[in-house]
């Protein structure tokens, strides 16, 4: 049995008291990690541990710093800015529209052929007739007697130099007169930024836009040049006022979709 040895700072019973104050106890030895630099008397309570290893305690802001507010109740976001309200800038639009201006690459082909072989027999002639070997290609000695015996009274003479004039005219009129673009420009406001859209597709939107509103079952759209067209099929039999609403959601429509050319609308409401 072991036996049990008395705590010197206790008093033993039944041992009489001496009057020395007996000497403290020994404080206990406090692990690194536990010691805050705070002196602490014997038998408070320790320190809670440390977090546990992968853990991260909440940082405080640090001081000056405002920390973002949570939104008020009721409080709405700003909307997105509406799309279509692009400002009007006459040299972006000028690029726009050479941009997709048609490169007539028909007659421009046609031109130039007829040009070529032209150039290319006169070439030949002249340089055979210099060698003493003219090749007689073209009969020019016939069309040159006739030319020169046929007064300009005559009504071939006439309708020849008026055929001639005629393709003239029309060469400078395809040159200057622009043709139905293939794309349909849009405003962008930049004249670096160049966007088309496809007529066909501008016309699906139009279309869309008109079966959207109430009353009306089907809608078609065609464009004649820079006019829209708008044929509506409505199943009511009350139509006062349908045609408005139609031609006003096709004009909000053009309006969103921002083309440079300005497109009058024009409704045909048909009724079932």
């Amino acid at each position: 049995m072991a036996r049990q040895v008395p705590d010197p700072a206790e008093p033993v019973p039944g041992a009489e008291p001496t009057g020395e104050t007996p000497p403290p106890r020994a404080r206990p030895a406090v692990p690194p990690e536990y010691d805050t630099g705070t002196p602490r008397a014997y038998g408070d309570a320790e320190p809670t541990t440390s977090p546990a290893y992968g853990t991260t305690e909440p940082t405080t802001p640090a001081y000056g710093t405002t920390m973002p507010a949570a939104p008020m109740y009721g409080a709405t976001e700003p909307a997105p800015p509406t799309y279509g309200t692009v400002a009007k800038n006459s040299s972006a639009d000028r690029a726009a529209i050479r941009a997709f201006r048609p490169r007539r690459v028909l007659p421009s082909v046609i031109t130039a052929v007829l040009m070529t072989v032209i150039g290319l027999l006169l070439a030949l002639e002249v340089v055979s007739a210099l060698l003493g070997r003219p090749l007689r290609l073209v009969p020019y000695d016939r069309i040159l007697a006739w030319a020169t015996s046929t007064p300009w009274s005559d009504p071939r003479m006439m309708a020849g130099a008026g055929l001639v004039g005629l393709l003239g005219l029309l060469l400078v009129l395809l040159a200057i007169i622009p043709g139905r673009p293939t794309l349909i420009p849009v405003r962008t406001g930049d004249k670096d930024l160049v966007i088309g859209m496809r007529r066909r597709g501008f016309a699906r939107s139009l279309a869309h836009a008109a079966e959207q509103v109430q009353g009306i079952e089907h809608a078609r759209v065609r464009l004649h040049g820079k006019a829209v067209h708008v044929a509506a099929d409505s199943g009511m039999r009350d139509t006062r006022g349908l045609a408005d609403a139609v031609r006003e959601a096709v004009n909000m429509r053009i309006t969103a979709l921002s083309p440079v050319w300005k497109y009058p609308v024009h409704v045909h409401l048909r009724e079932k």
